[in-house]
């Protein structure tokens, strides 16, 4: 392994992460916000999310940090290996964010109520 393979690595990871926020992630949350008549901020998402973008790097890295001892177990996957963190940068953030995202809990809270009143469910009051 050479320093120039990690950075690589490194690159196709933090690629992969920004591939899957800013094609795919981030325009499905603003047609959400669209749909819920609720503003889009980048910093509110960023704020909400934060943790879970830094998250998927941290795996990543720890991935990276390991890897040596996965290319010396099957030395083969070094063809590969650039590929294999760009699919961890891409979907491990895509995975985080579907499953923990406060922010999309937040947002289909709102979703939630407006399609509540729109179907003319009256919630219970509760004293």
């Amino acid at each position: 392994m050479t320093l120039s393979l990690y950075l690589q690595c490194v690159a196709m990871l933090l690629l992969g992460q920004a591939l899957q926020l800013f094609l795919i992630k981030i325009p499905a949350i603003k047609e959400r916000c669209r749909v819920a008549n609720k503003p889009f901020s980048m910093s509110e998402w960023w704020g909400s999310d934060w943790n879970l973008v830094i998250g998927t790097a941290v795996i990543g890295a720890m991935a990276i940090i390991g890897l040596d001892q996965l290319v010396h177990w099957k030395p083969e996957i070094l063809n590969y290996v650039k590929w294999f963190f760009g699919g961890i940068g891409a979907f491990g953030s895509n995975l985080l964010l579907s499953k923990w995202s406060s922010f999309e809990k937040a947002l289909n809270s709102i979703v939630d109520k407006k399609t509540n009143i729109a179907d003319g469910v009256v919630p219970i009051d509760q004293k």
